[in-house]
């Protein structure tokens, strides 16, 4: 007992004189922490957790520094460019100039600050580390030494602290929840020990504008900001860590090997924000915008006017279509006399905005691919061969060369809403007991027989199969490629730690299909050379879940990530293996043969599954139709014109769909929320400028079914506009169905609620225009220049109808007629608009719009096809998020009520409505989120605030 005692002594003696040793970095520190941990030595090991993670910050804030203060050094760098005038050679010359001339200034800094600290080494086992700090696996570590140390309250903070980082962890949950209930831990005693200086002032401010604090609110606020900028400049600078020499021996190019060096960095330094935009467990979209929120509202409130007019111009250069601020921005210019030079965006806002949209171009820039090599290794040009993609959204991402094989990533095929509907098969089927869910394609018609809402599901699964295929096939230059097997997997991520630690241990790569394959086996069983694999990923994985392809040895070579709508394709006989997941991961998988023999009739038999269900919806049609058709014309809609007046047989103009107050009030929806550009995803130039795709004259503005029940769901437009936006389409859809005597029931393909406004000269006078609003063209197919038009892909050849029911008309634009053109794009007939007409006509007639010459011209753009598998999925899931929504805002209202009473009693008194008030033009408006959240219950409660950031829907579609 004596000796273990002295052994203890002298050992503890040791650690204490290397913890105090300035040589001691923290990867040394760490290691003999969990060499301690492992012994059951907690009081030893926490010590030199502790010591680790202080030499950790230590270090890399100091490298930070050092970094700053050479970048200071050597700003004249800018003028000496600027004084290079057109001169390449000397350009290059000053920027290695700044190079070297850093990199002597940073040796001094280290030099001066560290003395004869070992070097930081770049290797595995140090990334390895690092990663773990980066992660916060230090607290694990620290929380389980100071439970058997009985230091509860230290316990909880640790945990606490991991949690906030993992918030999904529900083991992590657990012990937070364990120390407050049985070892009576308080919640004032539980604190995040990573909290940054920005979060701990967002907090406050947070707290002050529930008090009504207006001057706490600015001031909390405004050093949120000035640290959150600081913080993120110090993420990026701290992102030259992410340094990974490339291994390649084809990179013996300067500038190659410096651009394969430069990438990983680029691609930390793009995150910084998205790493940082949180406050507790949740990110929060959004988050940097949010402060000028909070700051135009609190500088109102205390009536200076002018850094309100500041902070509304910030936060619209964050996001320029938030209708509550566009509102603001308009009181400000009508109510209190501003104009357009008072409500510029403040200059941290302006230069932080230009450094992120420069990095995310150069990021992109760097992800496009310069070229792709098909398996025999011959150069192509991408744009050559798979531009017809690209123009529908899908862009190759990672070619055969970043891959090292032949394999290539694209993007662009699964939205959200389908993402949404896919899940919902994988719902329908149980895991087995290693976690994994396969559903095949007889499976999945099992599960719509048993559950009919999942048709959607299954027409999604074979359509996006198919796209797939044919991506494919087209991108190996095959005649076609067969479909061996299509089916959808799901891996749950390991329910526990130990799951986790027995994954690193690898005794088998875990493969797509769900099986494991032994090192030992030459090539995955029943694969052939000629065969590829498919892999599209349809949801996010939070972390982990990667496609990892390995070399002869199994030594990874290249990945591919996990995130939505990406797939990737390589042969069958690769070695590849997919890497533990902290989410479920699900994917549709396949298996392409260039055989015709290999095909598999599943996919054909749930197509005949599918038609037999399109033939009983067909002996129903018309039934309940006639009598809505009837209806309609008892409320005045009148057929106008038809067929021989427009010179076509399947064409007409009806009147009467719409009144007055209908077509005001869908006008004043998209002026609520239209975006420029929204229904043209993949055009950012579009989005930036304003600009209509069609001509530089007009802007273009829409709002989509799927983004107003969005807005609609979460109370940010009138519930009952945007039923009326639903209710007038299917109101226009029953009459082309039943006009043309359809004998196949009509589906949405596509609804565009578009505004289309002329660009006038500083005279206030529109130029001459010889162009059209929108050109000659057909909605189903490519005109070609000799008159005819071909009904093949790229084209959306599923479209069989299109219509356009016009909301405005003479008196608000000049210009903007429809027309009814020839193949040689002459015109034949055309409509003015008005409010509540309608113009039908088969998607294959050449049409064309005039130019708008004045005002705005606002319509309702349609298009339906009589394939159900490419029906609108956004509009089929805007019906039943409507139809729930009312149960859904009466709880909402009920659990609100006494909030936004006292909400609106503040906005009364001092001149100005928050998110829950009523509409009114003349006041100006805060939208928050409150969240109702302090120090006492940010652990127990779920915390998330939901910020009027919105997406465009991934399609590329024409307004008429």
């Amino acid at each position: 007992m004596m000796h273990s005692m002295v052994l203890f002594t002298v050992s503890f003696m040791a650690i204490s004189a290397l913890e105090e040793d300035a040589m001691t970095t923290y990867f040394r520190l760490y290691e003999l922490g969990a060499q301690f941990y492992r012994e059951k030595n907690f009081t030893v090991a926490n010590s030199l957790f502790e010591k680790a993670m202080e030499d950790y910050h230590f270090y890399h804030e100091n490298v930070i520094n050092c970094r700053v203060e050479c970048r200071r050094k050597n700003s004249s760098l800018a003028e000496k460019l600027a004084n290079s005038g057109e001169v390449l050679d000397i350009l290059e010359i000053h920027i290695y100039e700044s190079f070297i001339s850093q990199s002597k200034c940073l040796k001094r800094c280290f030099k001066r600050v560290f003395g004869k600290r070992p070097e930081h080494l770049n290797n595995a086992g140090t990334r390895r580390i690092d990663k773990d700090f980066e992660v916060g696996r230090q607290y694990q570590f620290i929380q389980f030494c100071q439970y058997e140390l009985k230091n509860y309250p230290g316990a909880a903070s640790a945990a606490y602290t991991y949690y906030l980082k993992h918030p999904h962890d529900k083991d992590a949950q657990h012990n937070v929840q364990l120390y407050r209930e049985n070892f009576g831990v308080k919640d004032e005693e539980i604190i995040d020990l990573d909290r940054k200086p920005y979060q701990a002032s967002h907090i406050l401010g947070d707290i002050a504008y529930d008090e009504g604090n207006w001057t706490g609110v600015i001031e909390h606020f405004e050093r949120a900001l000035t640290d959150f900028y600081e913080e993120e400049a110090r993420c990026r600078l701290q992102c030259e860590d992410k340094l990974v020499i490339p291994s390649s021996v084809h990179l013996s190019d300067f500038i190659h090997y410096f651009a394969e060096l430069y990438y990983p960095i680029l691609r930390c330094q793009v995150d910084c924000e998205d790493k940082l935009s949180r406050v507790f467990a949740d990110h929060e979209q959004g988050y940097l915008e949010e402060h000028y929120n909070y700051l135009q509202y609190a500088y109102y409130q205390t009536g200076d006017l002018d850094r309100a007019a500041e902070a509304i111009g910030a936060f619209l250069l964050f996001n320029s279509s938030h209708p509550d601020m566009v509102r603001n921005r308009l009181f400000f210019i009508s109510r209190l006399g501003y104009h357009d030079s008072h409500l510029r965006a403040r200059k941290e806002a302006v230069e932080y905005v230009e450094m992120r949209n420069r990095l995310e171009s150069l990021l992109d820039y760097a992800e496009e691919s310069d070229e792709s090599r098909d398996p025999e290794g011959d150069d192509r040009e991408s744009g050559h061969y798979m531009r017809e993609f690209e123009k529908i959204g899908i862009r190759l991402i990672q070619t055969p060369n970043e891959l090292q094989g032949a394999r290539f990533t694209a993007k662009g095929v699964v939205r959200g809403e389908q993402s949404e509907e896919l899940l919902n098969m994988a719902r329908s089927t149980p895991a087995d007991s290693s976690g994994i869910k396969i559903i095949s394609i007889p499976n999945a018609i099992e599960a719509v027989k048993a559950d009919p809402d999942l048709e959607i599901s299954l027409r999604l699964f074979l359509k996006l199969s198919e796209a797939m295929r044919l991506y494919t096939s087209r991108f190996y230059n095959q005649t076609s490629f067969y479909t061996k097997e299509t089916k959808i997997v799901c891996r749950e991520p390991p329910d526990s730690d130990l799951e986790k630690e027995a994954n690193t241990e690898i005794s088998c790569f875990p493969q797509e299909d769900g099986s494991c394959v032994d090192p030992e086996e030459k090539a995955p069983v029943g694969m052939e050379v000629n065969e590829y694999t498919g892999v599209m990923f349809i949801n996010n994985v939070m972390e982990g879940g990667e496609t990892v392809f390995l070399n002869r040895i199994y030594k990874p070579v290249a990945q591919v990530s996990p995130k939505r709508g990406l797939f990737t394709v390589f042969e069958a006989s690769d070695r590849h293996t997919v890497s533990p997941s902290a989410s479920q991961r699900c994917v549709i998988l396949m298996t392409f043969a260039p055989e015709k023999v290999k095909d598999n009739p599943e996919y054909r038999q749930a197509m005949a599954f599918l038609n037999e269900l399109d033939e009983e919806r067909v002996k129903k049609l018309h039934i309940d139709n006639v009598k809505r058709v009837e209806e309609l014309e008892k409320e005045g809609v009148t057929i106008v014109q038809s067929g021989k007046e427009l010179q076509g047989d399947e064409r007409f103009v009806a009147d009467g769909l719409m009144n007055k107050g209908d077509c005001q009030n869908l006008v004043s929806l998209l002026e609520s929320a239209g975006i420029a550009g929204d229904g043209y995803k993949g055009k950012p130039e579009i989005v930036v400028s304003k600009i209509s795709p069609h001509t530089k004259h007009e802007i273009f503005e829409g709002l989509t079914v799927g983004r107003a029940t969005q807005l609609a769901h979460s109370g940010e437009l009138p519930k009952d506009t945007v039923q009326l936006y639903l209710d007038v389409s299917e109101r226009a859809r029953l009459l082309v169905e039943n006009f043309f005597n359809l004998t196949r029931p009509l589906y949405f393909d596509f609804t565009h609620l578009v505004c289309r406004k002329a660009i006038t000269d500083d005279k206030g006078d529109e130029e001459e225009r010889s162009d059209l609003s929108h050109p000659v063209h057909a909605d189903n197919c490519l005109l070609q220049a000799d008159g005819t038009c071909l009904r093949q892909f790229p084209a959306y050849i599923a479209r069989d109808y299109s219509a356009v029911l016009y909301l405005n008309g003479n008196e608000d634009f000049e210009g903007g007629e429809f027309f009814f053109a020839h193949g040689n794009k002459t015109e034949q007939a055309s409509v003015s608009p008005k409010c509540g007409r309608m113009v039908g006509f088969n998607a294959g007639d050449f049409h064309g719009v005039r130019a708008v010459r004045k005002g705005r011209r606002c319509a309702v753009a349609m298009w339906y096809t009589m394939d159900p598998n490419t029906q609108e999925l956004a509009r089929v899931q805007a019906q039943k998020k409507m139809a729930l929504g009312s149960a859904v805002q009466d709880r909402t209202r009920e659990r609100g009520g006494a909030k936004a009473g006292k909400d609106e009693e503040k906005g009364e008194e001092n001149g100005a409505h928050h998110e829950n008030s009523d509409v009114d033009d003349d006041k100006i408006h805060k939208h928050k989120d409150h969240l109702d959240q302090s120090e006492n219950t940010e652990i127990s409660e779920e915390t998330q605030k939901q910020t009027d950031r919105v997406t465009m829907e991934n399609e590329e579609h024409e307004e008429l």
